[in-house]
């Protein structure tokens, strides 16, 4: 494998979606409605896994202090599955387009939502987490993939910026708004277990339409040369092959392992967190998980603000030294909430902001450096990988962090996950000191 060296070649006569500069090929409509999909990918996943808090007290009585166990025990079976799939996804993509993945993925991640609030055992929940790992597969890894391939090189950091924005937004509309539900129906008199029916159904109505609008707006088509569908272990394969002979999609890699822990880290304990502190204040358990959800989304309003900042800065610096960067904030922050006493405080809203801000800099900076670093024609295999990696590292670290919740003190996962940020944050730096300066034009081409 040879490495050739160019410079983003800039397309001005393709079409331009507000300061985004986009590929050849592709329209204002899909870039629109690839942002309506950002919106609603990062909306669902931040909706279910708060409402999977309600499940286990409404539906399945779980003691309060065994709950940080379940969770550990219904992250197996989800990210098995999503590990199991992402890989072969990204191969598939490139050989069908993106476009058939996202919409059956929605689809299937609206018929899991249908089915979860009927579950009576914490088996059958983990039975259906297991299925909505593979929605959850294609909907993400689909996200990641279209969003490498929309923008030219120089607009990529402004894409990236809108993307996250989107995402901020859709995790508050979703998880904050939808998180109000069972509290309001249970005002109108409809008792816990049926609050909660009501409200993931109508989610799954969210989610049919969305499949139905992306099918309609995303660009038809593959954007690179036809593969062949790979197994799991084909696509680490290849894409390790790919990452020995680029140290800084290793490193992206090592990224992705923590930072979609991180995110898991968020979305499942900050809300199990807050909703046991407001069990123990006193609150419902409607009221707790919306002051739950509540909390979720100011960590998602620091996202949604601070990604246009992001975006600016990675358009403007090495895009590894902007991981870096964001590897040494989130760290900071994580620790910092990690060692906190109660987060419903109004003490703690200034951490939940500056988590938001980490966790932000830290998704936006992992993909820009794999979106520059991957060439087109293996873009969906390196993109398997780095979801791959990203899905080790939620299994590992829900997994020990629902154990240590329960063992040590809730905020222990958010500790741990600091300290290893930081470890990844000192690994950036030794990276970008070997491999030198790259500007934000650099493109790594390959011949295979």
């Amino acid at each position: 494998m040879t490495e050739k060296i160019l410079t983003s070649a800039i397309t001005d006569d393709a079409a331009k979606f507000g300061p985004v500069w986009l590929n050849p090929g592709v329209s204002r409509r899909n870039a629109l409605t690839y942002f309506y999909a950002a919106f609603f990918t990062i909306g669902m996943l931040a909706f279910l896994a708060a409402m999977q808090n309600y499940l286990l007290t409404a539906n399945l009585g779980i003691p309060e202090k065994e709950q940080g166990g379940a969770v550990s025990l219904l992250a197996l079976p989800y990210e098995f599955t999503f590990m199991l799939m992402v890989g072969p996804l990204g191969a598939l993509a490139d050989r069908i387009g993106r476009r058939p993945i996202y919409v059956v993925g929605f689809l299937w991640v609206g018929a899991v939502m249908i089915l979860l609030p009927l579950t009576e055992t914490l088996l059958q929940l983990g039975i259906l987490r297991a299925f909505y790992g593979v929605g959850s597969a294609c909907i993400t890894s689909m996200m990641a993939t279209v969003l490498a391939d929309y923008p030219q090189e120089r607009s990529r950091g402004k894409m990236l910026a809108v993307s996250g924005i989107c995402n901020g937004l859709g995790a508050i509309v979703m998880a904050v708004l939808l998180g109000q539900l069972p509290r309001l129906l249970n005002s109108l008199g409809y008792d816990a277990l049926m609050s909660g029916r009501l409200t993931y159904w109508f989610g799954a109505a969210l989610a049919v339409i969305t499949a139905v609008i992306l099918g309609r707006g995303l660009k038809a088509g593959k954007p690179g040369a036809s593969r062949e569908r790979m197994a799991l272990r084909e696509v680490v394969s290849e894409g390790v092959r790919v990452a020995r002979g680029n140290p800084r999609i290793l490193i992206a890699c090592c990224e992705a392992f923590i930072a979609r822990g991180d995110l898991a880290v968020v979305s499942t304990f900050i809300t199990l967190w807050a909703k046991q502190a407001g069990l123990l204040s006193g609150l419902s358990l409607g009221e707790s998980i919306a002051a739950a959800t509540a909390l979720a989304g100011t960590i998602s309003l620091a996202q949604l603000l601070f990604a246009p900042v992001v975006g600016a800065f990675i358009d403007k610096v090495d895009r590894l030294t902007a991981m870096a960067s964001a590897m040494g904030l989130a760290g900071t922050a994580y620790l910092l909430v990690g060692f906190s006493a109660d987060p419903l405080a109004l003490v703690f809203i200034p951490f939940a902001l500056l988590l938001g801000m980490g966790e932000s800099a830290a998704i936006l900076s992992g993909a820009a450096v794999i979106g520059q670093e991957a060439s087109e024609k293996v873009r969906g295999v390196v993109v398997g990988l780095f979801n791959f990696c990203g899905s080790i590292g939620t299994l590992a670290i829900v997994f020990i962090g629902g154990f240590i919740y329960d063992a040590w003190m809730p905020g222990a996962p958010f500790v741990m996950v600091g300290a290893i940020n930081l470890l990844v944050m000192v690994g950036a730096i030794l990276v970008r000191r070997r491999t030198g300066y790259r500007p934000p034009s650099y493109l790594a081409a390959r011949s295979e």
